[in-house]
């Protein structure tokens, strides 16, 4: 398992708008939660230019029309599910694909048919059924159904097997046998992810009603064999553990005991089940792939670089190939190298050593990997800035790639879109900063406007990723840079750690170097940059529009963080243990929450600002968008709040995209495009 990647609502979509010459500041005090006295906008569509067809030819609307297919799972060699956004919101298909590596994508079925996004899925040993996720509307209390696969696309082949809309579940893991299932839960008390196991067929009447071990903190089963379970305890993105848990006896054995912050991702069984590969950065800047031995925790180093390995899978039915005489060990692992991925197989013998390995190098971002159940075939989700998510097959003796889906395009020449440039600079304090620049071939004498967009987390990275709002801008003559300041991953645990709590504003100096770096060009109006984030990147928006408020031309906040005080309260009560571990804790460091927050320096602000936020967001609350549009409103100052009833931390619903995405260009192309060039 790999701590998921906090979506870039660049993606996904969600903006917002701001003002111009400040009058009088308004004091806020520590720890006040401004009333939503501010009316907000109307989800409607507006009528801006974004409708104009570019000289391309491709419209703002054909962009975000655009599917994505992404979430593969395999169910053999040529028949495997994945997740598509094609009726609007993500669910799951069903698709095969000849053997051959020259076979073409075939027509796919939908299977699932809600209003609200499906998130995660997993196949039953066997291949009879899935189970999968489903949230309401964005809340992230995330359900758990069941998906016979027999039935096909018939209404009853779907049943939920809780119903609990205050409680979060985690995405279940069949035991090796396909006859139960371990999830976790905070069912208990809405903190704590206890652990569940539960026989398949389910009854629903006394399904996750009683765990079988009661946890503190946040976990997640990340494999089941036997009556043996590994579960992963999450303390932050930088420091983990995993435990070994009997699902009869209910003991426990804690597999990975250390001091201070070590990752431990993505542990699989080996196929004798003595073992566990595992993802870890122990003793190295790097995660690397090891096995650790559940015994005697003996850790061997398999496979490392000076890269992060990104991700991990093997063969589903390990113990069933094993009966077969298949002694080896296979593992297709990511890594992750300046924002993109490479896959790479490796075999290993039973002492756990490397005896082949082989690369394949897809040139994108990929985003799922799994293992049909014989090892032959590694189904992979891919993008390019110039290629929106599709989901590929990679043989694994050969290395081959078959793309296996072929998603709508909308009509859009995918080759008139703009590729991402790599771009590195010296911070003041001589850190290598890197940031991805698009933009169409500068005219002679041009002068073009610039949209700077930071990436959520912190512990995330910016990636050449296909985004509709980036095309759409880059082709519309923006330019637009994707920085990777300190705190960011991908670059070793040192970087990352470089903007924990007291050194917080040290990468919002980062992002003013990188916009002064930018500036700096002879193609570039330094008077026209604007700053846009969602998550923790809407409050690097805030940031840096209240500590180098004369930098910029306008900032779009999207479900950011305004006030760490309210934020930290009002967080999901699972998640805040998570987010005090990297920003810092209301008991012991309240006061430097409340001078790191962008909401007690809202009177420096001088520049318009807009605010896109979803109402039933549990990871940033919606009061910290109407707090920060409230007070900037008070100062007289241009604010726009846009608010969506049916979203969560994001913008899921392509409905909802084509509101906020218009509004978001509207909003740039009126108070930075538009202003004369300098």
């Amino acid at each position: 398992m790999r701590l998921p990647r906090l979506a870039l609502l660049l993606t996904t979509g969600l903006v917002a708008c701001a003002s111009p010459e400040p009058p009088k500041p308004v004091p806020v005090p520590p720890g006040a939660l401004v009333p939503p006295a501010f009316e907000p906008s109307q989800p409607q569509a507006p009528e801006p230019p974004a409708e104009a067809a570019l000289s391309s030819g491709i419209t703002l609307e054909q962009l975000l029309d655009v599917h994505r297919s992404t979430g593969a799972r395999a169910l053999g060699r040529e028949k495997f599910l994945f997740l598509s956004d094609a009726p609007g919101t993500m669910q799951i298909f069903s698709a095969s694909l000849d053997a051959a590596p020259t076979a073409e994508p075939q027509a796919s079925v939908q299977l699932t048919k809600f209003p609200d996004r499906v998130s995660g899925l997993r196949i039953a040993p066997g291949g009879a059924g899935a189970v999968f996720l489903k949230d309401k509307g964005g809340d992230e209390n995330d359900q758990i159904h069941w998906l016979d696969l027999a039935a096909g696309d018939k209404p009853e082949a779907t049943q939920a097997l809780t119903d609990a809309p205050k409680v979060k579940h985690t995405l279940p893991v069949f035991d090796d046998a396909g006859k139960r299932i371990a999830f976790t839960s905070n069912a208990r008390n809405g903190k704590d992810m206890d652990l569940y196991v539960e026989a398949l067929p389910a009854k629903k009447e006394t399904f996750g009603k009683k765990p079988v071990a009661e946890l503190s903190g946040s976990h997640a089963v990340a494999d089941f064999r036997g009556d043996r379970v590994v579960v992963l305890e999450v303390r932050s993105g930088f420091d983990q553990d995993l435990w070994l848990i009997d699902a009869k006896t209910t003991t426990k054995k804690l597999l990975t005991k250390h001091k201070g912050d070590e990752r431990w991702l993505s542990p699989r069984f080996t196929r004798d089940g003595k073992s566990l590969l595992v993802l870890t950065d122990r003793g190295r800047e790097f995660l690397s792939l090891v096995a650790l031995d559940v015994a005697t925790g003996k850790i061997t180093p398999v496979f490392e670089l000076d890269h992060d390995v990104q991700d991990i899978t093997v063969p589903a039915y390990a113990s069933a190939n094993a009966a077969a005489g298949q002694p080896e060990d296979i593992a297709v692992l990511t890594v992750n190298v300046d924002g993109v991925e490479e896959v790479h197989v490796v075999t290993l013998d039973a002492k756990r050593k490397v005896v082949a390995k082989k690369k394949t190098d897809l040139g994108g971002v990929v985003n799922s990997l799994d293992l049909d159940p014989a090892g032959n075939a590694a189904f992979v989700s891919m993008e390019r800035p110039n290629l929106p998510t599709e989901v590929y097959r990679v043989d694994v003796a050969t290395g081959a790639v078959t793309r296996a889906t072929k998603s709508h395009h909308a009509g859009i020449d995918m080759s008139k879109l703009v590729p991402a440039e790599l771009v590195t600079m010296k911070s003041s304090d001589g850190r290598a900063i890197s940031f991805f620049y698009y933009q169409t071939p500068p005219k002679a004498g041009e002068k073009r406007p610039v949209v700077i967009s930071v990436h959520g987390g912190p512990e995330g990275q910016a990636q050449p990723n296909f985004s509709p709002l980036v095309q759409w801008l880059a082709l519309a003559g923006y330019a637009v840079a994707m920085p990777n300041v300190r705190g960011s991953t991908g670059y070793g645990k040192s970087f990352a750690h470089l903007d924990d709590k007291e050194k917080r504003e040290d990468s919002v100096r980062d992002l003013s170097e990188v916009g002064k770096f930018i500036a700096a060009r002879p193609d570039v109006d330094p008077a026209r940059i604007a700053l846009l984030g969602g998550s923790y990147g809407g409050y690097m928006v805030l940031a840096g529009l209240t500590l180098y408020p004369d930098q910029w031309a306008a900032g779009v906040d999207i479900v950011g963080i305004a006030n760490f005080r309210t934020f930290l309260e009002q967080t999901a009560p699972y998640r805040r243990a998570l987010r005090e571990a990297e920003y810092g804790s209301l008991a012991k460091d309240g006061a430097f929450l409340d001078r790191v927050s962008p909401i007690h320096k809202v009177d420096r602000i001088k520049v318009p600002l807009m605010v896109v936020h979803g109402t039933r967001d549990p990871r940033v609350p919606i009061g910290e968008a109407r707090q920060i549009a409230e007070a900037v409103k008070k100062r007289g100052l241009p604010v726009e709040l846009l608010t969506f009833e049916d979203e969560g931390h994001g913008i899921a619903k392509r409905k909802n995209r084509l509101v906020a995405f218009p509004a978001m260009v509207d909003f740039l192309d009126k108070h930075v495009k538009a202003k004369a060039a300098k």
